[in-house]
């Protein structure tokens, strides 16, 4: 807690007018609650200010206000600095600025701590007893003074009224400290900032770079994080940035679609149509959100965005800027619809262009097994995708090679399959699911690799834990390959999982047989024939 020390004395005008610039930050919970507040400084008249970063951290949103009283929100952070507590944001609304002091301010020299209380500015004096140097340009100050309460982050100026830190307390003795205010009016926004630790802690957007592409990066990271509120705010940031850009009518238009709000998705794309440029883009992300809508959404109340809308947006784009992707687009579309001839046939024409790419192949593949050609030519395709991927492979080349393993299991090529299988397996670096180990699996089992094909089942049975079924499939290739001891012990686990499922006592059964105990495995085969299994009575006439 600090104590009042010392009387306000008579300042010269420029301190006096400085306070005019010092204004209360409060922070609160996504509820409406209050998170933290502290004191700062705006530092020109559009609305830039420096302030304590610690009541940003967790916030949903923040205002301040000024010394006459006049509330504003906080729109947008520049950036912060955990170490010496400090941030700079923007402001909603014009503000008077305090100009900054150029340099520093030597030991001894006078100085001035800024607050205001009802309306009021008020002005302590003070001696700066020690400045420090970091990063080369910036002071670092110890300053005789026993300050008063609620005064952190308030700015100390010099006697032209230039801000020249902002106050911290001490933990450890009665004088203050204050850090250099040109630090944090240093911080600037880049489109990596967004990633940063400290601004992820908060749900106020950054400010985007005032390059395009790099704002467009900082969105798509920020959309990436799951804050909804927060990428909601940035759309609204680069759309008033950027009014001419398509990409923030997009990025909302795609919300609006994801809270199945079709109707006001439209209107704003039409909105953008007429707005921005180049024109070709707008018609084709709306092409896509019509095409996107139509064939994953359930909704069935909307009615005016049809296929033949979305492929009227995908021509109108191809119209004005005849691009490839465009083409793409409207061959989805044309499958979409049902022609899988002439959706091929336009996937195929790609491949003679510079959009060349393995997705084109895999495409037109689905179109043959629609029209149901012969597998060879399916599986051409196929091979054409594959050697179309990206050398060395990366993850990207991954679903291409699971399509082709797919279609060589189906065709009977097992060994094959099982090599696309493992490639699959190999670029995913091994972060897959229970569902494509028990996939393998059963190809593995089909081409005879009963080895892979158990540890694989393995896997399966560690992702998913106290699955019956799963156990039967692992005790009955353990049985195959004469794992007897291991078949008991997998069958007795699926007996104690489910004592009601018959498989369980069948495998026993056969596994005590196969090991020489004919009486206790016959007595299992009997369990599971009561219980309804219909293998049982075979096994038992084999084995009596």
């Amino acid at each position: 807690m600090f104590f009042v020390s010392l009387a306000i004395q008579a300042q010269p005008a420029a301190v006096k007018t400085a306070g005019k610039s010092v204004f209360t930050l409060t922070t609160f919970k996504a509820d409406g609650s209050i998170l933290g507040t502290s004191r700062g400084v705006f530092v020109d008249n559009d609305g830039t200010a420096v302030s304590a970063w610690s009541p940003f951290a967790n916030a949903d949103h923040a205002v301040v206000v000024d010394a006459s009283g006049k509330r504003m929100d906080v729109d947008y952070i520049y950036g912060a600095n955990d170490l010496h507590n400090m941030v700079k944001f923007h402001v909603t609304g014009k503000t008077t600025g305090c100009k900054l002091a150029t340099s520093g301010v030597s030991a001894g020299s006078k100085v001035w701590l800024l607050d205001f209380a009802k309306g009021k500015s008020n002005a302590l004096e003070a001696t700066v007893s020690k400045q420090e140097t970091f990063g080369n340009k910036y002071a670092y100050y110890v300053i005789s003074m026993t300050a008063p309460e609620n005064t952190e982050s308030c700015p100390f100026v010099n006697a032209n009224g230039q801000v020249i830190g902002l106050m911290q307390p001490s933990k450890t003795t009665s004088d203050v400290h204050a850090t250099d205010a040109r630090f944090a009016a240093d911080f600037t926004a880049t489109g990596l900032s967004a990633n940063e630790p400290l601004l992820r802690s908060t749900s106020i957007p950054v400010a985007l770079p005032a390059d395009k592409d790099q704002a467009l990066l900082s969105m798509m990271l920020i959309a990436q994080q799951g804050d909804k509120a927060k990428y909601s705010r940035t759309i609204d940031l680069f759309t008033n940035q950027f009014p001419t850009a398509p990409d923030g009518y997009n990025a909302r238009a795609q919300q609006l679609v994801n809270e199945g709000k079709f109707a006001e998705a439209a209107r704003l794309m039409e909105t953008a149509i007429g707005k921005c440029t180049p024109k070709d883009e707008v018609h084709y992300d709306y092409a896509r959100l019509i095409y996107q809508k139509v064939i994953f959404s359930n909704d069935s109340l909307f009615t005016a965005w049809t296929l033949d809308k979305a492929m009227s947006e995908a021509k109108a784009a191809y119209d004005i800027n005849p691009l490839p992707l465009y083409k793409h687009l409207q061959a989805q579309i044309t499958y979409s619809q049902g022609d899988f001839q002439g959706a091929h046939d336009q996937f195929m024409a790609l491949t003679t262009t510079d959009f060349r790419n393995p997705e084109l192949f895999l495409e037109a593949s689905q179109c043959k097994q629609q029209l149901q050609a012969p597998q060879e030519e399916r599986l051409a395709l196929l091979d054409s995708a594959v050697a179309a991927c990206r050398t060395p492979l990366t993850v990207e080349a991954a679903p291409y090679f699971l399509a082709r393993a797919a279609a060589l299991d189906e065709a009977g090529e097992y060994r094959r399959a099982v090599i696309d299988y493992n490639q699959y397996d190999s670029l995913m670096l091994g972060n897959l699911s229970a569902e494509f180990y028990y996939q393998r699996e059963q190809c593995e089992v089909k081409a005879r690799m009963f080895k892979q094909a158990l540890d694989d089942i393995a896997r399966t049975i560690l992702l998913t834990p106290g699955d019956p079924l799963l156990l039967a499939e692992m005790c009955s290739l353990e049985i195959r390959v004469n794992k007897l001891d291991d078949a008991l012990k997998t069958a007795d686990a699926i007996i104690r999982i489910d004592p009601e499922y018959d498989e369980g006592y069948l495998l026993k059964g056969l596994a005590q047989v196969q090991k020489g105990q004919k009486k206790e495995g016959l007595e299992n085969l009997r369990k599971a024939q009561a219980m309804g299994n219909e293998q049982a009575a075979t096994l038992i006439e084999k084995y009596k």
